[in-house]
């Protein structure tokens, strides 16, 4: 039989341990609330890229396509990776939406498209006039379409940092669907960095795959015609590799070329991969808070580098909220 004392011992011995264990997963329910995405993801564009920490938020990727290193405020930019000789306007495009974040790591978003064409000229109320070499009249100025949906995770494996994202992306424009018989388009990225030693470099890739979905077959007279000609084919699948190198001057700029060397595409009916002309990029990335980044850049192909055969730009990963 038990003493009281030893009864009263056995007692607190006990209260202490299940004290001990509660206090132990109080702890560990309190770490896993701290945990936070940003200490596995330390890239100012890739946090960007994410989207805001709040449950719901505002999220932009947003890329202005300018004229050339020559005249770079000019409504017209060269197609640089095609010919200096064909011009297509200056734009504002990319995508708007709402992002939800499902968790630490995961984001899921839905938006749509929109493009501004030739944004820092004329009236921006009205239509844009059409100043290409050889072409007159006004252009549409605005044009929002192609709703989206998409999922992102941001994580870290092999100590690098991570980000997976799938998009699946729906045809609405009169053109697409009506002309060309697109119905959407479905892509899948893979982005890794890695620190490059102690030296304030760091190099990664992101790898991308797409597949476009169409309802039929073109019935346009005017696109059969270019079609039995060679002179238009429709996507059908695309796939690229873009190795980047970024160099860290502090945590807000940083600078940062992209190689746009492996670009593919296959077109329906057609067996083999074409390889489209090489590009590549060099800028500044500026990371103006944690949930917005820009990269002021120019574009130009390695073949052939000649100011006029080149593009100013800007892409910016914007999020409020």
């Amino acid at each position: 039989m038990l003493s009281p004392v030893s009864l009263w011992a056995q007692s607190s011995s006990t209260s202490t341990t299940n004290s001990s264990t509660l206090k132990m997963e109080e702890v560990k329910k309190s770490e896993e609330k701290e945990s936070d995405i940003d200490k596995e993801i330390t890239d100012a564009r890739m946090r960007a890229q994410l989207g805001s920490k709040s449950r719901w938020s505002f999220k932009s990727s947003l890329a202005y396509s300018g004229g050339s290193v020559e005249e770079p405020f000019s409504g017209v930019r060269p197609n640089y990776r095609a010919s200096a000789s064909v011009e297509s306007m200056t734009s504002l495009s990319g995508d708007v939406g709402i992002n939800y974040r499902m968790g630490e790591r995961d984001n899921f978003s839905f938006g749509t498209g929109i493009t501004i064409i030739d944004p820092l000229h004329g009236d921006i109320t009205k239509p844009a006039q059409d100043t290409r070499t050889g072409r007159s009249g006004s252009l549409s100025r605005y044009e929002v379409s192609t709703p989206y949906l998409g999922w992102s995770r941001g994580y870290r494996a092999w100590d690098s940092q991570m980000i997976s994202s799938f998009t699946y992306s729906h045809a609405t424009d009169s053109d697409s669907v009506n002309i060309t018989k697109t119905f959407g388009a479905a892509s899948f990225s893979q982005t890794i960095l890695a620190n490059l030693g102690n030296s304030g470099w760091t190099g990664g890739t992101s790898l991308t795959i797409g597949k476009s979905f169409y309802t039929g077959d073109v019935t346009d007279a005017a696109i059969v015609k270019r079609m039995k000609a060679g002179l238009y084919k429709r996507t059908d699948m695309t796939a690229g590799l873009f190795p980047f190198l970024q160099y860290s001057f502090n945590d807000r700029y940083s600078f940062r070329t992209v190689f746009g060397y492996f670009q593919f595409s296959r077109y329906e009916g057609y067996d083999d991969n074409v390889q489209i002309e090489p590009y590549q990029s060099v800028g500044t990335g500026i990371s103006i808070t944690r949930d917005i980044y820009l990269y002021p850049n120019i574009q130009f192909t390695p073949k052939d580098i000649r100011a006029d055969r080149t593009n100013v730009a800007l892409s910016a990963n914007i999020n409020l909220f």
